[in-house]
């Protein structure tokens, strides 16, 4: 999983660039071919073979990041982001319980080759759909490339340059690092004290029910009202989850309530990043920005699930109070964000 998180950030720094050389809906095309890649790799039982596909779909996943979160960003107003974000991030989280349910289902009576030819196939058919019907929204590619637009670092530097683009990153690996802690520590400590895995496996149902639900209505509170006030609160929510998991990681019942309070609120925040995107960065630069804000996403989970492992085998109560420091941290850089680009805004319209 950390090599996949590792190869998706990377080249979703390549990929958010090529959407600019080549277009949206070509980079997306590549990037849902990794679903392809996950159906053919049940398609082996020898180690090198399966851990080519598994690092071609996390190679595929980087590409496709960048130009999904892209195709939101151009496709929906900046007014309709907020719900238009909830929308996108709560069809990924629908997809992935969809898809647990109907393999349930099919698992005992399919092998995992079958399965894996059904994924293969039904990867297939996305695609073709796509390029069929899928509008490209994007900027005519560029026909001839030169070599300095190839430099990736050129076109990433001034990027890296702006404040604005510091206190996103900044904040992002703050809130990210302490939920790749806390998903793999909260089933793991839930099986722990109840010692029952269907326990552990509610508690992941309740929460993507519970996540579901605060996407949507943080999106709608961000069209209504603005980003400030939901970003600040989800942030601060994320904090006060993480003091109770740290008081209570030996009772099922505070993991239960302040585990789905963590998600709800760790969901909310990111619902609003594509929104916060939008206003940081230039039309020519959203791309890029969304391909580094999935490299800032992929090494704060990879760090952070490695650090919670470690601190975990030390206290249990450990990675959840560094979850509050993380969380704290985060909240200010939101806060420090959003005053600057209200003060942007505000200047544009005097």
């Amino acid at each position: 999983r950390t090599l996949m998180l590792a190869l998706g950030g990377i080249c979703a720094i390549v990929g958010g660039r090529l959407c600019d050389l080549l277009g949206l809906k070509f980079v997306l095309m590549v990037g849902l071919t990794g679903a392809a890649a996950c159906g053919l790799a049940f398609q082996s039982t020898n180690f090198w073979i399966i851990s080519c596909f598994v690092m071609l779909a996390g190679i595929a996943s980087g590409p496709m990041s960048a130009a999904s979160q892209s195709y939101l960003i151009s496709s929906v107003g900046r007014t309709r982001l907020g719900i238009g974000g909830g929308v996108f991030f709560l069809s990924h989280s629908l997809g992935g319980s969809l898809g647990s349910f109907f393999t349930g289902m099919i698992k005992p009576t399919w092998n995992f080759q079958q399965i894996g030819i059904a994924m293969a196939l039904t990867a297939m058919i996305v695609v073709g759909i796509a390029i069929a019907l899928l509008p490209d929204i994007s900027k005519s590619p560029t026909t001839r490339l030169d070599r300095k637009e190839l430099l990736f670092w050129r076109t990433y530097l001034p990027l890296l340059q702006k404040v604005e683009v510091q206190l996103l990153i900044t904040m992002r690996l703050c809130i990210t690092g302490f939920w790749g802690m806390a998903t793999l520590l909260l089933p793991l400590l839930i099986y722990r004290v109840s010692g029952d895995a269907a326990t552990a496996a509610f508690y992941g149902s309740l929460s993507l029910a519970i996540a579901a639900g605060c996407q949507i209505t943080t999106g709608w509170i961000r069209d209504r009202f603005g980003k400030s006030i939901p970003l600040l609160v989800s942030a601060l929510g994320i904090a006060v989850c993480a003091a109770g998991l740290g008081l209570s990681p030996d009772s099922l019942l505070g993991l239960f309530t302040f585990g789905t309070g963590l998600t709800g609120t760790a969901w909310a925040v990111s619902v609003l990043v594509p929104s916060l995107i939008d206003e940081i960065a230039s039309s020519e630069e959203k791309n890029r920005l969304v391909g580094l804000g999935h490299l800032a996403w992929s090494t704060s989970m990879a760090i952070g699930g490695i650090a919670g492992g470690v601190l975990v085998e030390i206290n249990s109560s450990l990675p959840f109070f560094l979850g509050v420091f993380l969380a704290l941290g985060g909240a200010a850089c939101l806060l420090a964000l959003c005053r600057r680009l209200d003060r942007q805004t505000q200047g544009k319209n005097a």
